[in-house]
Order: C-alpha cells, then sequence, then structure tokens
C-alpha cells in the first residue's frame, strides 16, 4: 500500500473470478453460476471495503485510493451505515481517526455504478453519500454493457443536476485515478 500511496496509484478492486483467490463463499454456492455471480460481487466489495477501512489503511496512507468497480453501488448506504454502528457496536478495528462516513466520502473511496442500479438507485447513493464518489463505467465487453449506448442513456438522467452528471461521467475518474 506504502508502494501504491508513494506513486500515486489507486488501488483496484474487482470482485468474481472463477480461479482462485476465490471470492468469499464461494464454496457454499454448489456450482450454481446465479448465485455466484449474484453474491460475490457485492459481498467482495463489501469484504474489501470493510478491510480497508477498518484496517486503518487510510489512515496510514491518506492520498491512497481505492475503487471498486463492477460491484455496483445500491448497497454502499447500507454497507456504510452497517460499518458505522459495527464501528462502536463490535470494535475490533485499527484506532480509526475519523467517521466512516468521513472515510467513503473523503476522496479515498470510489465505486463504478452498474446499468441495471439505473437512474433512481444512482441518484438514491448520491442523495446518501454526496456525489463525489460515483464513476460511470460502461463495462464493455460484456453483454450487460449495452454499448454503445449506455453514456447517452446515463446523461440522459433528469434526476441528476448537470454537475453532478459531470462528476458521475468524467471528474470523479480523474480523480481516482489521478492526473495523467
Amino acid at each position: 500500500w506504502k508502494a501504491a500511496a508513494d506513486k500515486n496509484l489507486a488501488i483496484i478492486h474487482h470482485s468474481m473470478t472463477w480461479v482462485p483467490p476465490y471470492f468469499p463463499g464461494y464454496k457454499d454456492m454448489d456450482d450454481n453460476r446465479y448465485l455466484a455471480r449474484l453474491c460475490s460481487h457485492p459481498w467482495g466489495a463489501m469484504k474489501f471495503m470493510a478491510s480497508f477501512i477498518g484496517g486503518g489503511i487510510l489512515d496510514r496512507y491518506p492520498n491512497l485510493r481505492l475503487g471498486i468497480l463492477e460491484s455496483g453501488v445500491g448497497w454502499l448506504p447500507f454497507w456504510v451505515r452497517r460499518m458505522e454502528d459495527q464501528v462502536h457496536y463490535v470494535g475490533f478495528t485499527a484506532d480509526l481517526k475519523r467517521k466512516i462516513t468521513d472515510y467513503v466520502t473523503g476522496g479515498q473511496f470510489f465505486a463504478s455504478i452498474e446499468m441495471v442500479e439505473d437512474e433512481d438507485m444512482i441518484k438514491m447513493v448520491m442523495d446518501f453519500l454526496g456525489d463525489g464518489i460515483l464513476m460511470y463505467a460502461s463495462d464493455y465487453p460484456h453483454a450487460e454493457c449495452e454499448f454503445p449506448d449506455s453514456p447517452t442513456r446515463v446523461t440522459g438522467w433528469k434526476s441528476i443536476p448537470p454537475a453532478s452528471m459531470k462528476k458521475l461521467m468524467w471528474d470523479n475518474a480523474q480523480r481516482f485515478l489521478g492526473e495523467a
């Protein structure tokens, strides 16, 4: 993590794999690809996020940025709230310097949207966590990417203000990946 922070490199997490290292719970999926695909992305992302934040990594490396890709974002409000609760209820984290919400919204955490979540869910997450963490992603060349229409579809969402749309489509990804 120090090397990534020193080189201003973002940490990118992709949850799903069919080869080792396997996603959490892979052994209890009974070779059911529906369950595996449905559960693995958000489940792996939740574990990754909780490990980084709860482990104090973002405190040790304050310029380190982490991003979750291809795991959706609709679960984020629930997970942030649950993490906040569990920090106080259970403890067993590093000596955190900030609230969980502050780690998520403070410029070190980013997440790419999934087209299936659509306008209403993306707006809900923005209302809960602000417009500074979500990034557009086409998921090209996967079948669900809706290429080449997905950018036009997203920019047509009327409930997201122009300034927030610019962040979603460009600014947040640029902040996450760093200046080229």
